[in-house]
């Protein structure tokens, strides 16, 4: 009979066991491999396929880049919307969408800043939208992506990106600053809706779908990092925020229920720290995640992003003008 209930007792360990160890890979598999934002479902859920459907002349444009996890070649797509027809502007502003979106839905801010007399390119990250690649990594991968876009645009456009910011939404603001602390040539980083540290907004995230917490998420994170060969520490926002020289805005959506509360305030202390006059921490109240646009209408939110944009578009043609004086 003891031996029987030993039997038993076993089998209920094994079988936790598997079941955790089952929802651990399910949960980092998640994690890496977001659903991809397809035609079918921007038409049911934005209604819109592309800038088109919101006015805008806009430009397919596809990308040949290294991918620095593999070795291989991988596509980034891309939409080049210039700012007006016939007229060419030298201030270009990267968009960069958001976990599991692509650029189809960062295009929301596009109308904005069209208004303000900026160019914009919006791409997919990879695993998103039309890019290749399988795998997001939190920025890790991604800033190398985003680098190499960047130098074969300007090659491509250098008339109009003589002045070039980038606006990240959610995870594209944590791609947008990791990609900025690797070069010297960005006038300005526009973030909504950005977390400090990835670790804290998977927790929140999973905590809303009612997914466990404590040591299975930690292994689940563990467990993403090491499959994917990406250091999820290495690209927090909130360190690599002090090592930028340029200015930074920050749209925090006070209602975000992705973002906690102790992130915002270190996203705020690091802003705080930097001491630029030209840095700009926005909290919008009632705002939910990314929808600071929504909660404020657009023309608070245009008179807003006029003014720091117009700090950026001040200090791009200062350093222009150095560079031609260097050269």
């Amino acid at each position: 009979m003891l031996r029987d209930w030993f039997i038993f007792a076993l089998v209920l360990l094994a079988s936790g066991v598997l079941s955790a160890g089952t929802l651990i890979v399910l949960m980092a598999r998640t994690l890496l491999r977001p659903t991809r934002m397809t035609d079918g479902k921007a038409t049911w859920v934005l209604k819109r396929l592309s800038p088109g459907d919101l006015k805008l002349n806009f430009e397919d444009v596809k990308f040949q880049v290294r991918d620095e996890q593999t070795g291989k070649p991988l596509t980034i797509s891309a939409w080049w919307i210039p700012a007006n027809a016939g007229v060419t502007a030298t201030r270009t502003i990267l968009l960069i969408h958001g976990y599991a979106d692509a650029k189809v839905g960062a295009i929301a801010w596009a109308p904005t800043l069209n208004a303000l007399g900026w160019n914009i390119l919006a791409i997919d990250l990879r695993a998103h939208g039309h890019s290749g690649g399988a795998l997001s990594t939190a920025g890790y991968w991604e800033r190398h992506d985003v680098t190499q876009v960047i130098n074969q645009f300007r090659t491509m456009r250098g008339r109009e990106t003589e002045t070039f910011a980038i606006f990240g939404i959610s995870l594209g603001a944590a791609v947008a600053v990791a990609t900025a602390a690797m070069r010297e040539d960005i006038d300005g980083l526009i973030l909504e809706s950005p977390f400090a540290d990835y670790r804290p907004a998977v927790a929140a995230h999973g905590r809303m779908r009612g997914l466990p917490g404590g040591w299975m998420r930690d292994a689940a994170i563990r467990l993403a990092e090491w499959l994917s060969g990406a250091d999820f520490r290495a690209v927090r926002p909130q360190d690599l925020l002090t090592k930028l020289s340029c200015p930074v805005m920050i749209v925090h959506a006070a209602a975000d229920p992705f973002i906690p509360p102790e992130d915002a305030a270190a996203m705020a202390e690091t802003i705080q720290a930097r001491r630029r006059a030209g840095d700009v921490l926005w909290s919008v109240p009632e705002a939910g995640h990314v929808l600071g646009l929504a909660a404020v209408g657009p023309d608070e939110y245009r008179r807003r992003v006029a003014t720091f944009l117009e700090v950026v578009a001040a200090a791009g043609s200062r350093s222009s003008a150095e560079a031609v004086r260097a050269g």
